[in-house]
């Protein structure tokens, strides 16, 4: 999987996450590059985070319900003697409201997946630094903790690449609401997440670090590991043959 820095939307921070299909620049090699976006996110999701799926944002169900509410808002003007008649009728609100439940979804399953990162990366690093105190030379467990961290990593990237993926989803059908209604929500609706831990992923910046962190430790203590067997062992001392009592090879008297 190829990895790239995504630029964050938000501004200003880049979020390292695998390729996502659709975001090359000019003319794309790969036939999925000209999907849509929701076509495309759905055939991300499927290829690579398919057990996540029922955690990512429902952006056709998204799409449905604007156009659903954009028919039912054009029946009623249509019907409307006077403005009284529609006053009644709050598209935004509802679309809000169903959004709100898709996000919330996403930073729930977000922060979990966080908490049982920091979990693993806890135990990992006690793993690594209980082997560096006891100077072993098995390269064979150290080996074993690498494979452990390479494939904890590839899932914390498939994480930033889950965030990336949803918060573009979110912005894309914003824009969508603000275009079929003329508002201007998408900046309102941003506006009040920006302090939930799937739009600021501090955390999932500090677990990255620290991992990536790790792997320094981890190659400097596979190196020690090497350099340990590499090192001749002592040779035997040559046996001195003792006389005691003029007997050649007594053992030496024992102290009372």
């Amino acid at each position: 999987h190829e990895v790239r820095y995504l630029a964050d939307p938000r501004g200003g921070k880049t979020h390292r996450a695998p390729e996502l299909a659709g975001h090359a620049a000019g003319k794309a090699r790969d036939p999925r590059a000209a999907m849509k976006f929701g076509k495309m996110m759905r055939a991300t999701v499927q290829s690579r985070m398919p057990s996540w799926e029922a955690y990512v944002l429902d952006y056709k169900g998204l799409k449905q319900l604007l156009n659903q509410l954009v028919d039912e808002h054009d029946a009623k003007a249509a019907q409307a003697v006077d403005e009284e008649m529609m006053m009644d009728d709050d598209p935004l609100g509802v679309f809000t409201e169903r959004l709100d439940t898709e996000v919330e979804k996403i930073n729930d399953f977000y922060m979990d997946r966080i908490e049982e990162g920091v979990i693993i990366l806890h135990a990992m690093t006690q793993n690594v630094e209980a082997l560096a105190a006891a100077n072993v030379s098995d390269t064979a467990q150290v080996a074993a903790l690498q494979r452990a961290l390479v494939s904890y990593h590839f899932n914390l990237l498939m994480l930033q690449n889950y965030v990336a993926l949803n918060f573009t989803g979110v912005v894309k059908i914003l824009k969508k609401l603000d275009k079929k209604f003329s508002s201007d929500h998408r900046k309102v609706y941003l506006a009040s997440i920006v302090e939930l831990p799937f739009y600021n992923c501090a955390a999932l910046g500090q677990v990255v670090e620290d991992t990536e962190g790790l792997f320094g430790k981890l190659e400097q203590l596979m190196n020690d590991c090497q350099a340990r067997l590499k090192v001749p062992c002592s040779q035997p001392q040559t046996e001195t043959h003792q006389q005691v009592d003029g007997r050649q090879g007594a053992p030496m008297a024992q102290s009372v």
